[in-house]
């Protein structure tokens, strides 16, 4: 459940979505601002045509990049709103530098389109088909109207694009030369369309996929689709075993690909996936980034697999979170070495959380008015510096409640939090998110509390996600799987950023998490979209790889600067840039309690072995300037 989770997102996301659209629409000036489109190609290109026929003209706005990896670029940096690109076509196949840019990108599948292709011939206004010496267009397009060109006895030179040929002709003044490409071509370079439909082969589909930095949740009875891609170990049968979750469930396939992958591509896909939390079968796993996953190996002289891995691109018609889908990718995790969920999305060219654009406006209606549901419920335990802060955000979009060992009322009233007295009071509010915000020192004691009063105000029929910003994880993990009742999910989570490195929005920030216990897993999605929307830069990953990462981070960070703060170091007339970052990371790391230094050390043994490895390295350095030689591999 914890890694499907990356798929979905609750309808309260397609709210977003819709909101967000409308906001462009209706822009302060009073005019509708077009809600931008990111393609490959000219102007006038098919991907821009099959835009519009899914999208409609009104209010959408494409724009075109010169390259499918620009065009991606675009839409992860959220310069363009979506993303449309071609994935395979009924004659030409797969596309596959797409499917190789969806893995090195953070996007997800929204919807699909089937776009008809239909070729036209198109020339300079006033030309007739018998002044014709010439017809360009992209290799692709002369092949498939190969016999119209040839009944035309004209000669065919390739162009480096559909849409291109017909800009050439435009800007050049081309008399006697053609372009094979779209009608909407057309219109952008104003040519005339001489003939319509030119192509060959008429069952010629190009199958363009709709995608955004966020997904959508699918509602039940939508038609629906969902890809993944994966990697299995080389063994025998691997591939029978992977498959067979999907028939074992009666789950229609789609879809089934194989694709090479270049070995270092691979391995770093593979790292990444484990890295993030594998498979996620057991609740209590520990991974360390050295243990990698064993080298694949064949015993029967087949291809050498470093040579030849393969990734498995797979389509199943339905949705990733319908229990029998999320349970055969569980099960499907128990085989893979690397794995992960493009999109879950309608099928057929329905879009959701889209259609505001264009005509689709009344359509809409009844989902928004269905959306717009009373706010959620957020309460944080600790309402210090940091709890005043992350609440200060919220209230925007919760109805957040507090409850804190010191008096906040004037505070809360002040934010327009609702204050709450006791813990006791807090819980009766029937959370749907509680946030611990309280000082690792005293989280577990904080755990066994909220556990202890759930139980005697008799809660265990609410679900309630729980929340934890430790800035150590594994400790916060294994306390809440330890103490919490059943029906508590649990969301680990490290905002790596404060008041003050806050004060300017949180765009790029990075927000640490890991889903450790999500049985309702849209609720999870939805709580994590909304520090998505606030720009937070999303890092998927297991509490015992942060605390591993953190030992050499935060820990020597805070390390420093507290053994700097001991030496009393003073501003000076000659100060250097490196003695002012000295002198702010001290000012920095002295301003967090003593309390906080000494939980990163006490809750993540990692610390300790970083602190003995400190030691060490002061010991050899002390030992080299004592002796006036040094065993650095840099010396000279």
């Amino acid at each position: 459940v914890e890694l499907l989770g990356l798929l979905c997102a609750d309808l309260a996301c397609q709210l977003a979505i819709l909101e967000e659209l409308q906001a462009k629409m209706n822009a302060a000036d009073g005019g509708p601002t077009a809600v931008t489109v990111a393609f490959q190609g000219e102007r006038g290109a098919y991907s821009e045509a099959a835009t519009f026929e899914l999208l409609g003209k009104t209010s959408v706005q494409p724009v075109n990049f010169p390259s499918f990896d620009e065009a991606f670029q675009a839409a992860s940096s959220g310069k363009t709103d979506l993303l449309m690109v071609p994935i395979e076509n009924s004659l030409g196949g797969t596309i596959h530098a797409n499917c190789d840019l969806q893995l090195q990108h953070s996007l997800f599948i929204i919807g699909e389109h089937d776009f008809r292709v239909r070729h036209c011939l198109l020339a300079l206004p006033g030309t007739k088909k018998e002044d014709l010496k010439k017809v360009i267009s992209h290799p692709q397009g002369l092949a498939q109207c190969d016999s119209y060109i040839k009944a035309l006895g004209i000669e065919k030179e390739p162009a480096y694009d559909t849409a291109g040929s017909a800009k050439m002709i435009a800007e050049g003044n081309l008399k006697g030369v053609a372009a094979i490409c779209s009608e909407v071509a057309a219109e952008h370079y104003g040519l005339e369309v001489l003939d319509r439909g030119i192509e060959d082969d008429s069952n010629n589909y190009t199958r363009f996929l709709l995608l955004r930095g966020s997904p959508v949740r699918i509602p039940p009875g939508v038609k629906s689709k969902t890809s993944i891609v994966f990697s299995l170990d080389n063994s025998t049968g691997a591939l029978f075993k992977g498959l067979s979750v999907f028939a074992l469930r009666d789950i229609d396939l789609g879809k089934i690909e194989s694709r090479p992958c270049k070995p270092d591509v691979m391995n770093k896909l593979e790292r990444l996936f484990w890295a993030m939390g594998g498979n996620m079968l057991a609740a209590h796993r520990h991974f360390h980034i050295k243990d990698p996953p064993k080298k694949r190996q064949r015993t029967d002289g087949g291809p050498d697999p470093v040579t030849y891995p393969y990734l498995f691109y797979v389509d199943f018609l339905a949705p990733a979170d319908e229990p029998n889908a999320a349970n055969a990718l569980r099960h499907l995790q128990e085989f893979t070495t690397f794995f992960r969920v493009l999109g879950s999305y309608p099928r057929g060219g329905t879009l959701l959380g889209l259609e505001l654009l264009g005509d689709k406006i009344p359509a809409t209606a009844p989902m928004t008015q269905a959306l717009k549901k009373a706010k959620k419920k957020v309460g944080i335990i600790g309402f210090g510096t940091f709890g005043q802060f992350l609440a200060g955000k919220m209230v925007n979009d919760y109805e957040v409640f507090a409850a804190s060992r010191e008096d906040y009322s004037q505070t809360c009233a002040a934010m327009g939090v609702r204050w709450c007295a006791t813990l006791q009071l807090l819980l009766q509010q029937r959370l749907d998110v509680l946030l611990i915000s309280v000082s690792i020192l005293s989280f577990e004691a904080m755990v066994r509390r909220v556990a202890t009063t759930l139980t005697e105000l008799n809660l265990l029929d609410h679900r309630t996600l729980v929340v934890d910003v430790c800035s150590v994880k594994v400790h916060a993990k294994t306390c809440m799987l330890a103490l919490l009742p059943p029906c508590c999910d649990i969301l680990c989570t490290h905002p790596m950023f404060g008041p003050q490195s806050g004060q300017h929005g949180w765009s790029g920030l990075p927000f640490v998490f890991e889903r450790v216990r999500c049985v309702d897993a849209p609720s999870c999605e939805e709580f994590l979209a909304w520090w998505t929307e606030q720009g937070c830069r999303m890092v998927d990953m297991t509490c015992e790889l942060h605390d591993e990462c953190a030992a050499g981070s935060q820990f020597v960070t805070h390390f420093t600067g507290r053994v700097l703060s001991k030496l009393q170091l003073r501003t000076t007339p000659i100060n250097t840039k490196g003695f002012e970052s000295l002198l702010q990371l001290v000012e920095n790391t002295c301003k967090d309690s003593f309390d906080l230094f000494y939980a990163l050390y006490k809750f993540n043994p990692n610390s300790g072995n970083q602190l003995k490895s400190i030691e060490e390295a002061m010991e050899q350095l002390a030992k080299e300037l004592k002796d006036g030689t040094s065993t650095s591999s840099s010396s000279s």
